[in-house]
């Protein structure tokens, strides 16, 4: 297998750790244990986790664990339908091996994490984008999407809501596309790690395993829940792509930790106080990147995500290009933007916002004076 360069994730780690101010990170604010524990303090968290013995864990995960998630589908998914992994891009790198064979079609939404079409392309699949427009606020087009679709297709990959954009597919819609996979006979992996992380219910769509037999659902306690290092996520599915996803993670990861598996446990438990605490936060970052956006509307054209905590201005009246934009933020400012060429999208930028809201607006402070003094 020969794959390219995860241009976005090489970005972040040649500069993430330098920058003083950020606005690149993609999930909502980290946890602390101690904040974890005044979740629910009877449970003892602290006293549990310290008994705790770090040795294997059951490759698949915890039966517990399993429980817990295939909750999250309703009645048509048990614990045999759960394979849990290191991170959603373990679940994606897996689902990649096993469903894509040399030549079969794959669509995959765009732009997008490339974690969700480049393993698939290194399989040797004919990769094939539905892509998504600034100029329509990267509102998703089905009539574009039937017309790509065809008797060689064997995988669409969605990402709801998408990063980097914020872009989400409705119900109706969702529900016509998984049709669609049941009549043409080809799977719908559905990356949902942003899935709880809503400013208004009935925007996003309900599970995409919840659905529909040929629908996967990958999952994360990273963006919603908050708590990325514990790099934990799974995979949702049909039985027999459980279990041959289950083959491949015996050569990549084996198992999580057992303290990954306990605290995810946890978090599944406590999830009402935790979307409680990221929805506060969110709700007020994305009003504060609002004003912003308008108080710079001559520099940018943006669309706020209707879910999720990313968008992706597009610029204007900036006479360089958003890679070399990024670099002088890093340079003249210790501030960290992806840029838009991270997903072969030039002229944008993505843009994080669950964060901490001080951070936030002080990182939004430092880009308002490089504009300022720039241009």
């Amino acid at each position: 297998m020969k794959i390219k360069d995860f241009q976005v994730e090489r970005w972040l780690d040649t500069y993430e750790t330098r920058a003083q101010y950020e606005l690149a990170e993609t999930d909502a604010k980290p946890f602390t244990i101690e904040e974890l524990n005044q979740l629910n303090p009877q449970e003892n968290l602290l006293k549990k986790l310290s008994k705790m013995k770090i040795g294997y864990n059951p490759t698949t995960g915890s039966d517990s664990l399993r429980n817990k998630i295939a909750n999250l589908y309703g009645s048509g998914t048990t614990s045999k339908n759960i394979l849990v992994t290191t991170g959603a891009i373990e679940a994606d790198f897996l689902l990649s091996n096993v469903l894509v064979n040399k030549e079969d079609k794959v669509i995959a939404l765009w732009p997008a994490y490339q974690a969700l079409y480049s393993t698939a392309e290194a399989c040797g699949a004919q990769l094939e984008f539905w892509k998504l427009s600034a100029e329509d606020n990267f509102q998703p087009d089905l009539e574009t999407l039937s017309k790509i679709i065809d008797n060689k297709t064997r995988l669409l990959v969605l990402n709801i809501p998408n990063n980097p954009t914020g872009a989400v597919i409705n119900e109706q819609q969702l529900k016509t596309i998984l049709q669609w996979a049941e009549e043409h006979d080809f799977y719908v992996l559905c990356d949902e790690v942003y899935h709880e992380l809503i400013f208004q219910a009935g925007i996003v769509p309900p599970y995409a395993r919840s659905l529909s037999k040929r629908a996967i659902s990958v999952g994360s306690m990273s963006k919603a829940y908050g708590l990325s290092g514990l790099r934990l996520g799974w995979i949702a599915g049909p039985e027999s792509i459980i279990e041959q996803c289950w083959k491949y993670k015996d050569y990549t990861s084996i198992s999580n930790s057992p303290i990954s598996d306990y605290l995810a446990q946890f978090a599944l438990d406590n999830f009402k106080r935790i979307s409680e605490r990221n929805h506060s936060i969110i709700v007020k970052n994305r009003e504060t990147l609002k004003q912003w956006f308008e108080e710079h509307k001559k520099y940018f054209h943006y669309y706020l995500p209707e879910a999720g905590v990313l968008c992706f201005p597009k610029l204007k009246n900036i006479p360089i290009s958003s890679q070399q934009l990024a670099l002088d933020l890093f340079n003249q400012k210790s501030l960290l933007v992806v840029p838009g060429e991270c997903f072969d999208m030039p002229n944008h930028l993505r843009i994080g916002f669950g964060g901490d809201t001080q951070k936030l607006e002080k990182s939004l402070s430092v880009f308002s004076a490089y504009l300022k003094e720039n241009f």
